[in-house]
């Protein structure tokens, strides 16, 4: 029996070893908690992934600079197709007016 209390006394000693570091870390991980909350270490982490595909976004942007004009004009003409397609209309409406009176001017 003396074997196995031995046995026992070391398997403790490792327990207690093993809890010691686990609450000596875990007292660490609330002082750093304290210090600084989890939403502020949330905000950081969006923060900086977001200049980090902003980064990306302006690399892609500078070596493709003719794609990004191009989705740009098209953007441009898609909001404001209203206007362009009233001024065109108008333009014409007074074209064919214009060519009506001349016509009937002639008879």
């Amino acid at each position: 029996m003396g074997r196995l209390a031995n046995q026992v006394r070391a398997d403790r000693a490792i327990r207690d070893a093993a809890r010691g570091a686990f609450e000596t870390r875990m007292s660490q991980v609330r002082q750093d908690l304290e210090a600084r909350g989890i939403a502020g270490r949330v905000a950081d982490r969006l923060g900086a992934e977001a200049r980090d595909a902003m980064n990306v976004a302006m690399e892609v942007a500078e070596q493709n600079k003719g794609v990004v004009a191009g989705t740009v004009a098209a953007l441009a003409l898609w909001f404001l197709r209203n206007p362009i397609i009233a001024w065109l209309e108008g333009l014409l409406g007074q074209e064919a007016e214009t060519d009506e009176q001349g016509d009937s001017q002639s008879e």
